[in-house]
């Protein structure tokens, strides 16, 4: 947290929890660097010089190859449940819970802390419809699986870790990182810009048209 939090805007940091197939827990750091080689090189020594990782893989690498990165995690076919929160910080506390609740998870599931924060937070909250601007983290789990018969077991495991770290979340959530949770989470993305959006939605299409989406409903 210390290291993402003192990061320059042209360096994003995500970790994550993961088991690996022969049932191994692990922690896994992602960095992308946006910028000259050198640079980045230098503003990343500190983390590749922390511990001693079970394996290291940075490098220069293609923006597209970074945007398909995890594509072999998500392959088409598969069962997948997530639910996400935001985070202002992670506490010694929240980090507790988070090793217990994972201590549970299924196999090849994950539990992913997302860095926002940064440029993202000095933009003023009620500049674009995005409202969770005072968060740092998005912490969401991630279930994976095939057979339908654990369709029960997955979505509980991904849904009581969502719960255990309720208290440490701001009530915030990315609109993209919704599923069908209803309007009280749609809120929760949009804050306080929801009533200027369902006035707009009003003008704009008052029949509620386009609603196969987190919907926006006009307002009454």
């Amino acid at each position: 947290m210390r290291f993402s939090s003192g990061a320059p805007d042209e360096l994003s940091l995500d970790a994550a929890l993961v088991t690996a197939p022969s049932g191994e827990r692990f922690v896994s750091i992602s960095a992308c660097y946006i910028g000259p080689l050198d640079e980045g090189q230098q503003i990343i020594q500190p983390l590749r010089e922390y511990g001693t990782p079970v394996e290291r893989r940075i490098a220069p690498v293609p923006y597209l190859q970074i945007q398909s990165a995890g594509d072999s995690l998500f392959p088409r076919g598969r069962r997948y449940y997530w639910k996400a929160q935001f985070m202002r910080e992670i506490t010694d506390q929240a980090i507790d819970t988070m090793l217990a609740a994972y201590m549970t998870a299924p196999s090849e599931s994950l539990l992913v802390l997302q860095q926002v924060g940064g440029a993202i937070s000095r933009v003023p909250m009620d500049g674009t419809p995005y409202a969770n601007r005072d968060a740092l983290y998005d912490c969401f789990p991630i279930s994976i699986w095939d057979n339908p018969s654990d369709d029960e077991t997955h979505i509980r495991w991904a849904r009581d870790l969502w719960d255990a770290m309720r208290p440490f979340s701001t009530g915030g959530v990315y609109a993209n990182n919704l599923g069908e949770e209803g309007t009280d989470r749609v809120l929760a993305a949009y804050g306080e810009n929801y009533p200027r959006l369902a006035a707009l939605r009003n003008k704009y299409d008052p029949t509620n048209f386009f609603r196969l989406n987190q919907n926006i409903k006009p307002a009454t």
